[in-house]
Order: structure tokens, then sequence, then C-alpha cells
């Protein structure tokens, strides 16, 4: 199992709650240089800047519903947040049989695999399958698509998000307390994404409708779409 600082527990409530003040939002503009070149999650959030995780995770959490897999989970946390937020809600059955997958122990209890090129569950078994800033990661990419396809129940939701390409690398020659740099990189993994590629990937693996917006000064994008309960 590997052990990293870049992963150092929850974030603080006041990272996820949104809206964001409008003094949070003018703290987290004057303190942009810092929270996404410079410092990592857990200083940023000592800061009280808004990390780029939180931004990531107060973005899905609020689109995910039933029995989730989060691929590239990481330390989970996206998982053990939701769990925590459906507590006596409609999703909470779902929620407590939720999953993190990945490809490396990074001690969040994952499911782990070698790879994403064929996924270790049964078809339509998950209500929504996340790759949250991953999908670059995954050499494998159009497999793992077709997978989660497979594994989405009629309805399912594939939630991705993604920086862009230029940015992703510039971004990851800089950041030196990026995952990437305490783990080999694979042939075939990418820094960044733009969204037409990501696009036609999703819809390459058979979800039909995406839809696309933006966050963090347009940097990330968010891609939502769902698998079509016409689907044979």
């Amino acid at each position: 199992m590997t052990n990293l600082k870049m992963f150092s527990g929850r974030p603080p409530a006041w990272s996820l709650s949104r809206p964001k003040s409008t003094l949070q939002h003018l703290y987290d503009l004057a303190g942009a240089p810092l929270r996404m070149i410079a410092l990592p999650d857990h200083v940023n959030e000592r800061l009280h800047l808004t990390s780029l995780r939180a931004e990531r995770l107060s973005v899905v959490l609020p689109l995910m519903k039933g029995r989730v897999l989060d691929i590239g989970a990481g330390d989970n946390m996206l998982v053990n947040l939701y769990r925590e937020a459906c507590i006596g809600t409609a999703n909470e059955i779902g929620s407590m049989d939720s999953k993190g997958l990945d490809v490396v122990d990074w001690g969040g209890e994952c499911v782990i695999v070698e790879n994403c090129r064929q996924l270790p569950f049964d078809d339509e078994s998950f209500d929504t399958i996340c790759l949250v800033a991953c999908l670059n990661h995954i050499p494998e990419r159009i497999e793992a698509l077709a997978e989660s396809h497979r594994i989405l129940k009629k309805g399912g939701r594939l939630i991705v998000t993604m920086i862009g390409r230029l940015i992703g690398e510039v971004g990851h020659a800089i950041w030196w307390y990026s995952e990437d740099k305490h783990r080999d990189v694979a042939d075939g993994e990418m820094m960044g994404m733009d969204p037409t590629m990501v696009t036609d990937l999703i819809r390459g693996a058979g979800f039909s409708t995406v839809r696309k917006s933006s966050f963090v000064y347009g940097l990330n994008h968010l891609f939502v779409a769902e698998k079509s309960s016409d689907t044979v």
C-alpha cells in the first residue's frame, strides 16, 4: 500500500458548502495562484482557500444517486462523503453498498484492479458511476467507458470531471504534490483532455446525450450522461 500526504483526510465542511459566500469567492479568487498551482489541497484548506478536490467533490456529490461506483477513487473520499450525506435519505441503502475502485492502493479500502478493461461487477449493477479527474490517467479509457456503460442500470448516470489538455500539461509539470509524481506513469496516460475528446469518448461508449458545464474559472469541465432506458 502506498501512503501519501496528498490524501490528508476529509476536507472541512465549509469547503464543500455551496453556494459559496461572496467573501469566500473573493478570497478564493485572490488566492487562485496558491490554490491552483503552488499548494496541495490540505494546505489550501488550512488557509481557508477552497481546494481543487473540494471544488470537484462539491460539484459531483449532488449528482450522485443510488449505488455508486467511483473509478479512480484514490482514498475513497467521494464515496465516504456520499455515504454520510445519504444517512436518513432514500439513497441510504444504495450508498452503503457503494464502492471505490483504483489500480493503486492508497489506503481507502477500494476494490483494487490491474486495469479497467474488465470491471469485476455484474451487468446493470450501479446507479451512478463517477470518474473524477482520472479518465486521462486511464490508458484503456475506451474500454473503461464501455464497461461503465455495461454495469450501469438503465437510466443510470455517468459523471466525469476533466481538466483541459493544455492547462493539464502545464499544471502537472508544476504540481510537485500531484499523485502522478508518486507512482509509475503508464504509457497512454494524458495530463488533461479537451472537452470534445471527452464527449466523443462518452458517446462512443453508448451514451447518446452528454451534458457539459464548467467550473473553477472554466478550467475544469463536468460531463453528465445517462444510460438510455431503451438500451438493449
